[in-house]
């Protein structure tokens, strides 16, 4: 078994910071994403597909994965299982798209379901996914995705945010790091979080397309003050389980 998170694995890969222009510039000089994906799902896919590409013999476990991008490129080499109800939950689809060597478990995190053994993967990870999460949600999804990570796994996550070019706290970041630092998960970080209380743009952030945003305008209008004043930029997160 090889447990490791891409060819180039370091400490470092695990980490609380934004998703740069120069980790995307050279995750597409190496040829292993998508150029054509520019929209910031694309951004997200590269993230996690940079960590996990040479993993082999692997459980892996994406949370809201839908008919998941990434799983498609893991599934040959590793055991994959796909955690979604598939309810059209965060404009998610309703009908799978079955993808080989992919199982489906029609759970959330968060309901502690049965069918999620504990300590059974060596990866749990999301794209797109937690910035949806209800605020009184988030706390038991992150208790449940350390549940299920074995001993030493990683938790990869890509998470959406609009980040203002004025510094500014932003409650939701701080969430996200207070729930996964909780000290009964026993999940820890391996290097000191780059993300701290005030938030702000910066020029080398990677970031979603205007053309994107225009057209979620028209999914969901009621974000579009939030969108002219703001970059939809990309979380990165990366802990391990210890043990």
């Amino acid at each position: 078994m090889c447990l490791c998170l891409g060819a180039n694995w370091s400490p470092e890969d695990l980490m609380y910071d934004f998703i740069r222009k120069s980790e995307l510039f050279s995750w597409w000089d190496a040829g292993f994403c998508d150029k054509e994906s520019w929209y910031l799902k694309g951004i997200q896919d590269a993230f996690v597909v940079s960590q996990l590409r040479a993993s082999s013999g692997l459980r892996i476990c994406e949370i809201g994965g839908g008919n998941s991008r990434v799983l498609r490129q893991l599934a040959s080499k590793n055991t994959c299982v796909n955690v979604d109800k598939f309810e059209g939950s965060g404009n998610g689809p309703q009908v799978i798209d079955v993808i080989p060597g992919v199982e489906i478990v029609r759970s959330y995190m968060g309901e502690f379901d049965s069918a999620l053994e504990d300590a059974s993967f060596d990866v749990v990870f999301s794209i797109s996914v937690l910035e949806h999460i209800p605020d009184d949600s988030l706390g038991d999804c992150f208790a449940d995705m350390a549940r299920i990570l074995k001993p030493g796994g990683r938790m990869l996550h890509a998470i959406d945010l609009y980040v203002h070019e004025k510094p500014r706290e932003v409650s939701r970041v701080n969430a996200y790091r207070r729930h996964a630092e909780n000290p009964e998960l026993g999940l820890d970080w391996m290097e000191e979080p780059a993300i701290g209380k005030l938030v702000r743009f910066h020029c080398d952030f990677a970031t979603n397309s205007d053309q994107q945003l225009a057209n979620w305008n028209r999914i969901n209008s009621g974000l579009r003050a939030v969108r002219e004043v703001t970059q939809n930029c990309s979380i990165k997160m990366g802990m391990v389980k210890a043990g």
